[in-house]
């Protein structure tokens, strides 16, 4: 081993380098937050309304009508948090600080289930303390920061403690929350189960079956009562939310660029469900059918045009890193030079974390066609959601999100055996065979 990796890994290998690794990341965010305040938006701006009412006793509600447009986990953390903490962005911030914590332990804990040693561990949990994006993040009140950390939670405890039932049921509790804060976090369980069955040679379909069941009951536990509250509230079987509708039309209409497009407000919504814009709460439901019947209609009659935005709307979920940056450009229009400086930096440093991620897959890959477990193929299981769910609906670049920590991870396996490279080439079985609760 060359002289500079003995150095990096007796360096980061010293047991102050986790506690540091904990105080950078929530002083970078603090600083920034506490520097770069941001004004509410958006998405962030319906959060907060809704969240302030709810706190206030009022329901969740819009215009005054009983609402499931968006997922009501996220408003139902910030009531709790504005109730906590007096009607004040603290709150919000708090538990955004809170979910990057959770996600730097998790980011740590997942590079040791997928068998990195501590040095690629550390590596990553360092890459993930400075990223840019995240750190500007966590100024903002949207459900991306907490949700991560939830799923992150939920998918740890799967992997790692798989065998066991207790820890199972945890994992689906975990991942009720994850969908009550983004619906399509229903379908990923699934996905990942059927991964672990592609990495582990002593992980059968029977295994995956058992656990699917015992995950997706305690699923249900925690999503069927807003489901029952939905029907009563609204009147019709509505799982989590009603913008599903209105989600798939953006990315299955004439009119689809692939991405995100202003027509909210256009002659185009009356024209294609016949419901006025300002009617649009109160007729949730049926908004919500009417959009999922024309997008729908449209891809039977269009089958190659939909599958052909496919690769644009994975290009524009892939390509670019900057809509954290949104909120600072809205609060400080007069800092454009420092942030398209910062939003470079923030380009590089990402596109950095992705080649990186990708080379540990492709290694990762090799060792499964060789017949050996690698479970830090794994660490591809979110971005393959998040790409076949930009596929399906549109590919917008926040969206990426919850994919970034687990390509840390990889990243951080990556640049660790490339530091050793130089004289020592990495033992193998640093990709495969790793994994808490593993037999084999």
């Amino acid at each position: 081993m060359t002289g500079f990796a003995a150095l990096l890994e007796r360096r980061l290998g010293a047991r102050w380098i986790v506690p540091s690794l904990f105080v950078l990341a929530i002083g970078l965010r603090l600083a920034v937050v506490v520097a770069f305040p941001q004004t509410p938006s958006s998405d962030g701006e319906w959060y907060l309304v809704r969240a302030a009412e709810m706190a206030r006793g009022m329901g969740y509600r819009e215009a005054g009508h009983s609402t499931a447009f968006w997922p009501v986990g996220y408003p139902a953390l910030l009531a709790a948090s504005l109730w906590l903490c007096g009607p004040s962005l603290a709150g919000p911030i708090a538990l955004n600080l809170i979910a990057a914590a959770a996600i730097l332990a998790l980011v740590l804990r997942c590079a040791r289930l997928v068998g990195a040693d501590e040095t690629g561990a550390r590596l990553a949990g360092l890459l993930y303390a400075i990223y840019p994006a995240h750190i500007v993040y966590t100024g903002v009140a949207t459900s991306e920061a907490t949700s991560t950390a939830v799923t992150m939670a939920a998918f740890v405890l799967l992997v790692g403690e798989r065998r066991r039932s207790i820890a199972l049921v945890a994992a689906g509790l975990l991942f009720g929350v994850a969908t009550l804060m983004r619906a399509q976090m229903l379908m990923f369980p699934a996905g990942l189960l059927i991964a672990m069955t592609i990495v582990w040679r002593d992980w059968r379909w029977r295994d995956a079956a058992k656990a699917a069941v015992i995950v997706h009951l305690a699923m249900a536990a925690v999503v069927l009562p807003w489901t029952v509250r939905n029907y009563r509230a609204l009147g019709a079987v509505v799982p989590v939310s009603t913008n599903g509708g209105v989600s798939l039309y953006y990315g299955a209409n004439p009119h689809a660029t692939g991405g995100w497009y202003a027509w909210e407000r256009t002659p185009e919504w009356d024209r294609v469900v016949g419901i006025p814009y300002g009617d649009r709460v109160a007729r949730q439901v049926e908004l919500d059918r009417r959009f999922k019947a024309a997008a729908k209609a449209w891809i039977v009659a269009h089958p190659a045009a939909w599958l052909a935005l496919g690769p644009t709307k994975i290009a524009l979920l892939w390509a670019k890193d900057g809509d954290a940056f949104w909120g600072l450009d809205g609060s400080y229009p007069d800092a454009g030079r420092l942030l398209t400086l910062v939003r470079v930096a923030d380009q590089l440093f990402y596109m950095t974390i992705l080649a990186l991620a990708l080379a540990a897959v492709a290694l990762a890959l090799r060792a499964r066609w060789r017949g050996r477990d690698a479970p830090m193929l794994l660490m591809g299981a979110m971005p393959a959601f998040a790409t076949l769910t930009a596929f399906g609906f549109t590919g917008q670049t926040r969206y990426h999100y919850p994919a970034m920590p687990f390509a840390i991870v990889a990243a951080g396996w990556m640049l660790a055996m490339l530091v050793r490279r130089g004289s020592q080439a990495p033992d193998p079985h640093h990709i495969v065979d790793g994994g808490a609760g593993q037999t084999a």
